[in-house]
């Protein structure tokens, strides 16, 4: 018996085409859409019961590598965690958030196209699989996953939740529109930024590590300039990012203090 799967209560899902509007918003300079869907994401999937279904059922579609003899322990284990989450507030989370993005958005957000749908939706149908009356399926189910997350890695998946093509033109619009008014440095920022979401910010994280140090680095090389006090205050600030969360605030003080330190040390 093969179980239903329902697209619009599968979380993973939801969080997928949501990225993709995000991104496609970008693209199309729809400032304002940007904004609803960044806010919708932020509540929806910002230390939310969502959150942790989505990151269960991306555990097991992004595993890849994973021994044979430790597939079976390892998909126990996530199914185990994924036990103990309410699934009466998982589903009351997913009606909010549809009608959020029905009222806010179009309905026609949940037509965009998700690349590895097929692996999401097979692995929330492992995970909910205690519904299958079936031992059989139940068994060719597992039998499914354990071969998913021991497959081999593919190098497509460098971007595995924004699809080439969509990736592709947003850095096509993006260097045309400031390859003559933003210097490498600010791109990459704002690059990681606008894509931090589909992967969990690790690369937005890394970057701004190196570029906040970077920046600290050069500062204190020239503290004999002038403007020392307001560069210290500077100095001060940059060193306060290490113990706070990384917001757009943060992104966009970060993107202004790397334009004042380059015009202030520039030779």
């Amino acid at each position: 018996m093969k179980m239903k799967h329902n697209k619009k209560r599968n979380t993973a899902f939801l969080y997928e085409v949501l990225i993709k509007e995000y991104i496609k918003s970008v693209v199309r300079k729809e400032e304002d859409k940007r904004k609803k869907c960044l806010k919708i994401l932020k509540e929806f999937f910002s230390g939310t019961i969502l959150k942790k279904e989505k990151d269960l059922i991306s555990t097991i579609v992004e595993s890849k590598d994973i021994p044979n003899e430790l597939g079976e322990k390892f998909l126990f284990e996530v199914k185990k965690s994924y036990g103990s989450l309410d699934k009466k507030e998982i589903f009351n989370a997913q009606t909010n958030l549809i009608k959020k993005v029905n009222e806010v958005l179009s309905k026609h957000v949940f037509s965009n196209f998700v690349s590895n749908f097929k692996d999401i939706a097979t692995a929330w149908q492992f995970l909910n699989s205690d519904k299958i009356d079936d031992p059989m399926s139940r068994v060719l189910l597992e039998e499914k996953m354990i071969r998913l997350i021991s497959s081999s890695s593919k190098k497509e998946e460098e971007m595995k939740h924004v699809d080439n093509l969509t990736y592709k033109m947003f850095t096509k619009r993006f260097n045309d529109t400031y390859k003559n008014s933003l210097r490498e440095n600010q791109k990459t920022l704002l690059t990681n930024y606008i894509i931090s979401f589909s992967d969990n910010g690790l690369g937005l994280k890394c970057f701004l590590n190196e570029e906040i140090g970077r920046l600290k680095k050069e500062i204190s090389e020239n503290k004999s300039v002038k403007y020392s006090d307001k560069m210290e205050q500077i100095h001060e600030k940059l060193q306060s990012f290490s113990k706070t969360p990384i917001t757009e605030e943060v992104v966009k003080e970060v993107f202004y203090i790397q334009d004042l330190v380059y015009e202030v040390f520039k030779k």
